[in-house]
Formats: C-alpha cells, sequence, structure tokens
C-alpha cells in the first residue's frame, strides 16, 4: 500500500470509541500539539489544544520508580490512567492502568513492540486491550515509520486510520531528548487513548 494513502484520514465515519473516557471523545477533528519537557524525570509532557493552546493534558515522569512510569493528568491536576514498562520485557511492553493505579484489576491495555530492533524506516507496534488476553490479534496499531516523523493508529490490522503522530524533528530536541508531536484524532475517538500511546513512542525510542 502507497505510504500517503495509508497515512490518509479515512472518509468513512469510524464510530465513537472511547478506551479511556468518553470525555476525552470530541465532537470534531482534535488536533493536539504533545510537547516533551526538560525534567529530572524525562518523561514530562504538556498536552495543548492546537488551535488555543489550552492546556488539556499533563504527563509527569514518576521518580525514584524501579521502572519507568510516569502518569497522565487531566487540566485539573486529575490523574486519568498510568503508563508502566514491563520489568520482565524492558523498552518493548508498556502497560497502561486506569487512573494512579498499577494494580492489575484497572489494567487497560498493553502496547507491545515485536522486537527491541526494527528497521530504521519501518514502526509496527500492537495494542492489546485488557480483555484480549490471548493476544492473538491486536485491538490497535500504529505503523509508519518513528524516524521519519509519520505513524498512524489504525484500527486493529485495517487500513482504518483513527488518528496520526506526526514528530517534530530538529538536531537541538534530538541532542536533548525534548521531543515534540503534533497529533490528529479523527472525531469521537478517545484522544488521552491517543496520547497515551504517543508517549509510549516517545518512550520506546528514547533511550535514558
Amino acid at each position: 500500500m502507497d505510504m500517503e494513502m495509508e497515512m490518509e484520514m479515512e472518509d468513512a465515519a469510524v464510530p465513537a470509541l472511547a478506551v479511556v473516557d468518553a470525555r476525552f471523545c470530541a465532537a470534531d477533528v482534535a488536533t493536539l500539539a504533545v510537547a516533551k519537557a526538560l525534567s529530572m524525570s524525562g518523561s514530562d509532557f504538556a498536552v495543548t489544544d492546537a488551535a488555543t493552546g489550552a492546556l488539556v493534558l499533563r504527563v509527569d515522569g514518576v521518580l525514584f520508580s524501579l521502572r519507568r512510569r510516569c502518569v497522565l493528568v487531566d487540566a485539573d491536576r486529575r490523574p486519568v490512567l498510568t503508563v508502566q514498562e514491563s520489568a520482565l520485557m524492558l523498552n518493548t511492553r508498556w502497560k497502561v492502568f486506569r487512573g494512579d493505579s498499577t494494580r492489575r484489576r484497572d489494567l487497560m491495555f498493553t502496547v507491545v513492540k515485536p522486537s527491541v530492533i526494527q528497521l530504521r524506516g519501518s514502526t509496527k507496534v500492537s495494542v492489546f486491550l485488557a480483555s484480549n488476553d490471548a493476544e492473538q490479534a491486536c485491538d490497535f496499531r500504529i505503523t509508519g515509520s518513528y524516524h521519519d516523523g509519520a505513524c498512524a493508529v489504525t484500527l486493529g490490522d485495517s487500513d482504518t486510520v483513527i488518528a496520526k503522530i506526526d514528530r517534530r524533528f530538529s538536531v537541538v530536541s534530538a541532542l536533548l531528548g525534548k521531543n515534540s508531536y503534533s497529533v490528529t484524532v479523527n472525531p469521537g475517538i478517545d484522544y488521552a487513548f491517543v496520547v497515551a500511546l504517543v508517549v509510549i513512542l516517545d518512550e520506546m525510542h528514547f533511550q535514558r
């Protein structure tokens, strides 16, 4: 499939999809700016409305943790979800939990990169909802090229794109590990879920 065609948003409407919470499903296309901040944890992000600059979400890295972990909070600083690296599958498997919990019963979804090493021009990451214990077929897929700055989130292995993630590259940002992303989310799609995927992609590619 032509990469340009793959990265285009589908014309067909996708049913409303709330992985985290329905309050994060906008009626119109959501265009967000996700900027990584210099911090001691190395995992702090600010998520703003690209049009207005209003703060929508924040991601706060957790210091002094045995595993890499961060908490996504809303504009009122209320915990929305926790992203944590798996202790057994370093940098290839990340788990996302509801609120500030890391208890198994609060697991929402798991993000898996098949191997630590992927070809520079190719990104393929699978997302499995908590109810999908077998993990034989993914519920969502991230494809494209992180290094070239463009990835798409699709429903399973289909061509139905629900969000696009574009990485803004500069030499300074690369040296500092201070990446920024432009994120476009289809109407009715949970943008908190997509932001969590952006954070995990960044963590998978930024070694510290």
